[in-house]
């Protein structure tokens, strides 16, 4: 540890944490909401997708019950 104390203060954070300008605070807030926008979308579609699924097997599964007929009363 004693080897790393002649780097600087300046070396160990980025501008943005070491207290830069504000707009470039302004932009990484910016990026990161614009990635959690994206991955709720993308959440949402999926939980779209999987609703979807969900309902059409049940519509397929209610088709299939009701064209089923008894095979005692095809005689």
């Amino acid at each position: 540890m004693t080897g790393l104390s002649f780097l600087s203060q300046s070396l160990l954070a980025c501008s943005v944490c070491w207290g830069s300008d504000p707009n470039s605070l302004d932009g990484a807030n910016a990026a990161v909401g614009l990635m959690m926008l994206v991955l709720l979308t993308v959440l949402t579609g999926f939980l779209s997708f999987i609703v979807y699924l969900v309902r059409r097997a049940r519509r397929f599964s209610d088709l299939e019950e009701t064209s089923v007929m008894d095979p005692q009363t095809q005689h």
